[in-house]
């Protein structure tokens, strides 16, 4: 068994616990609209916020589709800088894992949020951040999952890769990766177990 030497997370839905239909439904209320959204999927809602193409605010004009006063703009902003937290439980493993393993994250993210979440020191136990709209490519592209290997110098085949969606563990099989679809915390841990990761 080849010997893991790298573990990649991904952020939001992984690492970072949220969720984007409750993000959405508070902007509808601050907007005073009476409209309900619901899902599942990991969503890039806007691909150039996403690419750092586009600032948050007119990211969430275009979203939203409806004017927005300076005042309902900051609430919005507000809630979307708190839409995800670090649980205790998931900080502890990551600590446990960095005395071992190279640790990365791979997300497709927002200079928003990516701004946050290394303020307050929740990245600061990776070696590697591959952040979409630092390095303007998206999962489940291809390119990115190479890039992050590059940046790793460590080959697929060392790598586990960790992520709430299907559609972005692909690539990263097609490198070599041994992957996780994660689904809770406790799974997680069962699965890095039996691929020989030690916790």
């Amino acid at each position: 068994m080849v010997k893991i030497q790298a573990i990649i997370f991904d952020a939001g839905g992984v690492y970072l616990q949220g969720n984007f239909s409750d993000f959405v439904n508070k902007g509808y209320k601050v907007l005073g609209l009476n409209k309900t959204f619901s899902t599942k999927e990991e969503i890039v809602f806007d691909h150039d916020f996403n690419l750092g193409k586009v600032g948050a605010e007119d990211c969430f004009r275009r979203y939203f589709g409806v004017p927005i006063t300076d005042m309902q703009m900051q609430e919005i902003l507000k809630l979307w800088k708190s839409a995800w937290n670090l649980q205790p439980e998931m900080r502890d493993l990551v600590i446990r894992l960095k005395d071992n393993y190279v640790l990365a994250i791979l997300s497709n993210s927002d200079a928003v949020n990516s701004y946050e979440y290394k303020r307050k020191g929740w990245f600061n136990s990776f070696n590697v951040l591959i952040l979409s709209e630092e390095v303007g490519i998206l999962k489940p592209d291809k390119k990115i999952f190479e890039l992050t290997l590059e940046r790793l110098g460590i080959p697929g085949e060392s790598c586990v890769f960790i992520d709430d969606q299907e559609k972005n563990l692909i690539p990263a099989r097609e490198l070599g990766m041994k992957t996780v679809l994660y689904k809770n915390l406790e799974q997680l841990t069962s699965e890095l177990e039996k691929i020989g990761v030690e916790l």
